[in-house]
């Protein structure tokens, strides 16, 4: 198997994090998100037209009627027709039936196909408070999970990757103005779920790899597990993204809003199981004495070291660590030369010969 040495990048996928919530961070507080009628109330009105429309005429003729900051959405209706959203936190009945009428006299309002929808105040509230309870549930349960199945080292990289998932999912909301609904609260529960099984997809890999390979680096064993289940989570996603691209084709605007965040959470959720939660793994792992002192000595060799070499590392004083480059040998205690220790033999000078003493050996016949 071919494999490529992904962390050898690890700072550039991390700084790819970095860049990601600063997108989120101000896509969500500064773009701000529009949040629909179930999280902040109101009225919610869809009209289909039978003539085309843009958005900005939409909602010039909704202002004319009084409407204060409503919010107007283009969608495909059921049967291709042009189709509007209109929120607004205040809209009267009259208001919605001036509306409907004002539409009807400029562009030709579709028979049986407008709908008028009020959520009050308080549901709202409930809603919101519901949301982030089931978000916050599914991310310790996530970390408990982690923790007991793997460690605690590997729940946090994973934790790191959700929030890269889920906060440009709901970056690109912003940006794009698409209307946040319970539909899509719906859709970042699934990216989580999603996310954390191709997290721990790796992660397993990783867990298999570690008794079997004494002798690389921890980033070149997760370099190897990244390879061996690349391909593996690629296929998964293609087949995944394949229904839900069918759903944005020719699905209707609720599906398409849960179909939507999918696709992104399904991208990301496979990007970031390779290059944020692995590479944050890789960096917290090396901190551990065993292997921080193979890596100095891989490093400091040119290469992968083993065991022995590690335990002939040791023996060294911190000073004397570069005697595992090329240039120096250390022998370890015992008389065994490690792999980095020097294997030739020192050539004898000219003129001096050997002060051994006579013994057994001078007793041998030259050959």
């Amino acid at each position: 198997m071919r494999m490529f040495h992904f962390m050898r990048y690890k700072w550039w996928f991390l700084a790819s994090l970095s860049a990601v919530t600063l997108f989120a961070i101000i896509s969500i507080f500064v773009v701000r998100l529009d949040l629909g009628i179930d999280f902040r109330g109101g009225v919610r009105m869809e009209v289909a037209l039978e003539q085309t429309a843009t958005v900005d005429e939409v909602r010039s003729t909704v202002r004319e009627l009084g409407v204060q900051e409503p919010v107007v959405q283009s969608v495909t209706g059921p049967s291709g027709t042009s189709s509007f959203l209109i929120t607004a936190e205040e809209m009267s009945d009259e208001q919605a039936k001036a509306i409907v009428a004002q539409l009807d006299s400029r562009y030709q309002v579709k028979e049986g196909a407008t709908s008028t929808e009020t959520v009050g105040g308080s549901f709202s509230r409930e809603t919101t408070n519901r949301a982030f309870i089931a978000i916050a549930i599914a991310v310790v349960a996530i970390i408990g999970y982690l923790s007991l199945r793997f460690e605690f080292k590997f729940a946090i990289p994973a934790i790191f990757a959700l929030i890269h998932d889920v906060g440009l999912t709901l970056g690109i909301y912003a940006a794009s103005n698409r209307l946040v609904t319970a539909s899509t609260v719906a859709a970042i529960l699934t990216i989580l779920g999603y996310s954390v099984h191709d997290t721990i997809v790796v992660f397993d890999r990783m867990r298999e790899n570690t008794p079997l390979m004494k002798k690389e680096t921890y980033a070149e064993m997760v370099d190897l597990s990244i390879s061996q289940t690349m391909v593996r989570s690629i296929n998964t996603s293609v087949a995944l993204l394949l229904p839900l691209v069918a759903i944005l084709i020719f699905g209707g605007p609720t599906l398409k809003d849960f179909a939507f965040a999918l696709t992104i959470g399904t991208i990301t959720g496979t990007y970031s199981s390779f290059f944020v939660a692995a590479p944050m793994a890789v960096l917290w792992k090396e901190r551990e004495p065993r292997y921080r002192k193979r890596l100095l000595a891989a490093a400091a060799g040119g290469g992968v070291v083993d065991d022995e070499a590690m335990a002939a590392y040791e023996t060294v004083p911190a000073a004397k660590a570069q005697a595992f480059s090329g240039k120096s040998a250390v022998k370890p205690k015992g008389g065994g030369g490690g792999p980095t220790a020097a294997r030739v033999s020192p050539k004898p000078k000219k003129g001096k010969t050997s002060k051994r003493p006579a013994g057994k050996d001078s007793k041998r016949t030259s050959r």
